[in-house]
């Protein structure tokens, strides 16, 4: 029973006329008509006496008037309700590639629980495979991936930003900041993330087309625990800029410079069928403000 045919039940009921309700809903008559008919389908009643242009509710029709006002009524009280929902409250479940969760994000969340402290966020990292697994069970309400440009129907994108990976290491390693081919690299001392992230794979996938492969001795999800070795001189890693940035400014670590470009795209998505809540918007709104515009971001957060 569609709440657009209560109305227009409403309408003629109160218009006693079907000509009359078509124009205060600017429908064509053949619509109200076809309303009204639909109704009397679905209720298996007859709602209105149609005799000599006369229009006149039946018993049964001025019966099921009082429950048509009520329905409505309902409608609208929950509308009203729904709107003043408080944002402070609910919970938020966001995916995310371990990196980006160990970099950048715990500011952005520092700042989201100080607007919203009682908003609980639910956060989980994983490969891009289990992301989207989520994703699509409906398991996290937003998915931050860090892989290959995502180009797909199921998703709605609201933020993407292109990031170049690169070789890295100590500035005391003989190969810090020469220019290098990558197969000058392979008998090196290499510290890598986990098979399953998405530059690491990506890194193998682009090896293997050339017959070449690396043998880490150390394999770790943790960025940040690499990070440290590396800035050690335990060897080379091969790392997001956006996770080096601050190493890399202050030369606690340098790039080996090799002529392959290596890119992934970090992309906050969520399903095309979600239904964005006030909490992911703010969300959303405090990773673009973020990425976009990381000095007012900064500022804001001051204040």
């Amino acid at each position: 029973m569609e709440l657009r045919n209560l109305k227009t039940f409403l309408y003629v009921a109160e218009q006693c006329s079907f000509s009359k309700a078509a124009i205060l809903l600017n429908y064509s008559q053949s619509t109200v008509t076809a309303q009204i008919q639909k109704l009397e389908e679905e209720l298996d009643i007859l709602l209105f006496e149609r005799i000599n242009k006369t229009v006149r509710l039946t018993n049964a029709g001025q019966e099921f008037l009082k429950y048509a006002h009520e329905i409505i009524r309902t409608s609208e009280d929950a509308k009203k309700a729904l709107k003043n929902l408080p944002i402070e409250t609910g919970e938020l479940r966001i995916a995310m590639a371990e990196s980006i969760a160990n970099t950048f994000f715990p500011e952005i969340l520092e700042r989201f629980h100080q607007l919203y402290p009682k908003i609980k966020v639910t956060l989980y990292t994983a490969g891009t495979d289990s992301l989207f697994h989520k994703l699509r069970h409906n398991e996290a309400d937003l998915v931050y991936t860090l892989d290959k440009r995502i180009y797909s129907s199921e998703i709605v994108t609201v933020m993407e930003k292109k990031e170049e990976i690169f070789f890295v290491t100590s500035p005391k390693h003989r190969l810090a900041g020469r220019n290098c081919l990558i197969e000058d690299l392979l008998g090196e001392d290499f510290l890598l993330t986990e098979k399953d992230m998405s530059y690491r794979r990506h890194l193998e996938e682009y090896l293997a087309s050339k017959s070449l492969e690396i043998n880490p001795f150390l394999e770790l999800g943790n960025v940040e625990i690499l990070k440290s070795l590396v800035e050690k001189n335990a060897g080379i890693s091969f790392l997001p800029e956006f996770t080096i940035k601050r190493q890399l400014e202050e030369q606690r670590l340098v790039k080996i410079n090799i002529p392959e470009v290596f890119k992934v795209w970090r992309q906050l998505i969520y399903h095309k069928h979600k239904w964005v809540t006030a909490s992911m918007k703010v969300m959303i709104d405090l990773i673009r403000d973020y990425e976009y515009d990381k000095k007012n971001f900064s500022q804001n957060k001051s204040l």
